[in-house]
């Protein structure tokens, strides 16, 4: 999937979304999470590419025969904070993880997109993607908000989706 990232002087740039494999987790070096080791057979990675350089990762995991959780989400050491070399990178994958939740979530799941955070990110998520908190830390993004997100970020109308 074609999708436009910005860097620090606004100038937009071609990146893309596909799936990550192996060889693109053993990669990651520098990175917060070690990527390799959180793979699982129930589960399926993307990555965020920008001239062959990965700039953000998502692991979405089979949390039962009806639905996916996005169970993990970084971006490159190089775009961390708002002096972060492109911008936009966790907007368009997060955005990315509601289109999947189209995709492969079943019956009544299908559009929400359940995910849980660090408590004191909490406020965050709900100000920044709408998200709603549903028990504790774990959080959920419903399927009027995901079509919202993918539309801003993914250029991707699903409104008359169900």
């Amino acid at each position: 999937m074609q999708i436009k990232i910005t860097n620090q002087k606004g100038k937009k740039f071609d990146a893309v979304i596909r799936y990550a494999d192996a060889e693109d987790l053993n990669s990651l070096h520098d990175w917060k999470f070690d990527w390799s080791a959180l793979y699982t057979d129930d589960s399926i990675f993307f990555k965020l590419s920008y001239n062959s350089q990965i700039q953000g990762i998502i692991k979405l995991e089979e949390e039962n025969d009806q639905y996916y959780v996005l169970k993990n989400i970084e971006v490159a050491p190089s775009n961390y904070g708002s002096k972060g070399k492109y911008k936009g990178i966790a907007e368009a994958l997060i955005s990315f993880a509601c289109l999947k939740s189209f995709e492969l979530n079943e019956g009544g799941y299908r559009g929400f997109l359940v995910f849980t955070t660090k408590g004191v990110l909490i406020d965050y998520y709900q100000k920044k993607y709408g998200a709603e908190l549903i028990y504790r830390d774990r959080m959920l993004i419903n399927p009027e908000k995901g079509k919202e997100l993918i539309l801003n970020y993914l250029k991707i109308d699903l409104t008359n989706e169900k």
